[in-house]
């Protein structure tokens, strides 16, 4: 397909800075041109005075969970513990093939509305293991999105579900490294999984990078330093898991002394502000440590597939947190160009440069103000963050044409009874 794309600001993260330019852009045979390389379009996007971006990244998503929404969960929680058992740790076990199929294309919808095309998934069906993630990343293909999925591990379901999720996770990534839709090694959190589980997991797993809750509660530092007598980095460390590309989740009740060890690796750290406060639970400062060079970016844990609220309330809570009114453009800029290092960091192309496949999400903002490379900022968080995803492009595919999704429809029957597969899900889960 020949595509034109007229008018529009182009927003480009470089390498270290983000620039911003009016052109158009042009897309044959899902490549990226600055000059017309063909005569005749097949499909043109009137983009004036729109914002462009490279489709948009949630670094830490849990799929399943919409379908937790109105679930009839045991309450009071009381703390985080009882969140997990009487919350997440029951919907686990209830979810069966059907339910993880019809999450999955929900989520999928939701995140192209949202102009995201790439998910870093943390997934758990503790009923169906085998081949879960090549039956997830399938229907990531069919609808165009990219990203990864890691299966979550943890002890807490017997021996047996621990070395099938293991064996999930590293048959998976072996069979995906070069796919759009790759393999990470899933742990739950360091509290979750015993010294010999993370050596059988350092010991199988090769060097693939792991994809971890790191100290979300209080519970995750204070029963490893009582149990093991280290710290949760320290112990990740000891078994060589702090490995290139890998994706610390919240990070946030970590001492100094683990902050200078993940210095010295080349990991990112995914904030989910959001699902942090839904839970009563600390937020690191995201200004502390991005100031201390660790790669920080944002995902939703979940919560929804609207990276760009992410984005805003992580830029409204840490000046909350800070008590000041002067920080926060640098903290929004970090997080922002972190999250399209993590893209390439798994070989994923940005998706707006020339010569390179299309990724694109074209926002619904007017702006009334100048907007150009210096003004970027004041405009993302105070306007473009609060529009909507018009149009989305991904190689040679509009998945999204002014607002309406244009993908597949094989998952129609499943989406047409969400509500009684659900019903029968929500059963499944009283009864456990």
């Amino acid at each position: 397909m020949n595509l034109e794309i007229i008018g529009g600001y182009v927003v480009i993260p470089n390498e270290n800075a983000i620039s911003v330019e009016e052109k158009n852009i042009f897309i044959k045979d899902g490549i990226v041109f600055y000059e017309k390389p063909f005569d005749k379009s097949d499909k043109i996007i009137n983009a004036k005075n729109k914002i462009i971006f490279p489709g948009l990244v949630n670094a830490h998503h849990h799929i399943y969970s919409c379908l937790s929404k109105g679930i009839p969960a045991e309450v009071p929680f009381v703390d985080f513990e009882g969140t997990l058992a009487k919350l997440w740790w029951k919907l686990d076990r209830a979810l069966l093939k059907d339910d993880m199929i019809l999450s999955t294309a929900l989520v999928m919808q939701d995140c192209l509305k949202n102009g995201v095309t790439t998910v870093f998934d943390h997934h758990i069906s503790a009923s169906f293991i085998k081949n879960s993630l090549s039956t997830m990343a399938k229907v990531f293909d069919d609808y165009g999105v990219s990203g990864s999925i890691a299966f979550e591990m943890s002890d807490r379901n017997g021996e047996d579900v621990f070395l099938e999720s293991l064996e999930e996770n590293v048959n998976f990534a072996k069979q995906n490294k070069n796919s759009d839709v790759k393999g990470m090694i899933g742990l739950h959190a360091a509290f979750t999984l015993s010294n010999e589980s993370l050596k059988k997991i350092s010991d199988k797993s090769e060097k693939f990078p792991i994809h971890v809750h790191i100290a979300e509660g209080n519970i995750d530092e204070i029963q490893s330093q009582e149990k093991y007598g280290k710290s949760i980095i320290e112990r990740l460390d000891d078994f060589g898991l702090l490995r290139d590309n890998s994706l610390m989740v919240h990070c946030s009740n970590i001492s100094e002394k683990e902050i200078e060890i993940l210095k010295e690796k080349n990991i990112f750290i995914a904030q989910t502000i959001d699902s942090n406060l839904n839970n009563a639970l600390n937020v690191a400062n995201i200004s502390d440590l991005i100031n201390s060079d660790l790669k920080v970016t944002v995902g939703t844990d979940g919560m929804t597939s609207n990276i760009m609220k992410a984005y805003k309330n992580s830029y409204i809570f840490t000046k909350y947190l800070n008590k000041t009114p002067d920080i926060g453009f640098p903290e929004m800029h970090e997080l922002f160009m972190n999250s399209y290092r993590l893209k390439k960091a798994f070989g994923l192309p940005l998706g707006v440069l020339e010569n390179e496949n299309a990724d694109i999400a074209i926002f619904d903002y007017e702006p009334a103000t100048p907007l150009n490379t210096d003004t970027f900022l004041g405009l993302f968080i105070f306007g473009i963050t609060e529009s909507q995803a018009q149009w989305v492009i991904k190689n040679d595919k509009v998945l999204l044409d002014d607002y309406k999704l244009k993908t597949t429809d094989k998952y129609n029957d499943l989406i047409n009874n969400a509500i009684e597969i659900s019903k029968k899900m929500f059963d499944r889960f009283l009864e456990i």
